[in-house]
């Protein structure tokens, strides 16, 4: 991860989020942009894990 304090933070917020949509559903759309937040930056560093194999092959084959 490249901050994994954002991450724990997003973590933490997802599940005060989904707390709080259970209480009362009109924070769904709250819990909605935390988890898409969340999503992103989990592929934003999926991307960057697989941009770097990659590069890792092409240098080991060169």
């Amino acid at each position: 991860m490249r901050d994994p304090e954002l991450f724990a933070d997003l973590q933490k917020m997802h599940r005060m989020a989904a707390a709080l949509v259970v209480a009362d559903p009109v924070y769904l759309p709250l819990f909605e942009r935390v988890e898409r937040e969340l999503a992103l930056y989990q592929s934003e560093d999926d991307a960057i894990s697989r941009a770097r194999a990659i590069a890792a092959l092409h240098n080991a084959a060169a």
